[in-house]
């Protein structure tokens, strides 16, 4: 037994170590649902690397640019063009209806990019976003003005 487990342990120290592509990405609540930091990351991930391989997937082309029509105020760190992807339970949207729930990644550069914030059309009206909230960060009141920290709009103080 002793001899299997030098292997194993030198396989695990040879393994590549994985580092997130997209930065800044937080836990969120899109219109009641909860998405975890592992689900938020994944997703965020698995758009750049579609932006990065020119690639899409589903019949709406995700990820696609974000046109930001609502007028989102993102975070300083997150710089155009948006790409929305959609979240999705169970690992990665992969094609067929695409929930109501996005991520918003931006600044891309190579190979990383930045987590503006999520967007979901629950509760909106028509094809229109409404914002998630950012279970992870603070208020940062703004005189008189709501702002999003990480892509999220926090309330006035």
């Amino acid at each position: 037994m002793k001899s299997l487990s030098v292997p194993i342990f030198l396989s695990l120290l040879l393994a590549p170590v994985v580092f997130s592509k997209v930065q800044g990405v937080t836990e969120i609540n899109c219109g009641g649902k909860a998405w975890n930091l592992d689900q938020v990351q994944s997703a965020s991930d698995e758009s750049l690397g579609h932006v990065n391989d020119g690639s899409t997937v589903g019949n709406n082309n995700y990820p696609h640019k974000f046109n930001n029509r609502e007028g989102f105020d993102f975070s300083k760190e997150c710089t155009e063009p948006f790409y929305e992807f959609p979240i999705v339970k169970g690992g990665d949207y992969d094609g067929g209806p695409p929930n109501t729930d996005r991520v918003v990644i931006g600044t891309v550069k190579g190979g990383s990019a930045f987590f503006c914030g999520a967007i979901t059309h629950t509760g909106a009206e028509g094809n229109n976003f409404k914002e998630c909230h950012d279970r992870g960060n603070k208020t940062i009141p703004v005189v008189g003005k709501r702002i999003m920290r990480r892509g999220i709009r926090l309330p006035l103080a």
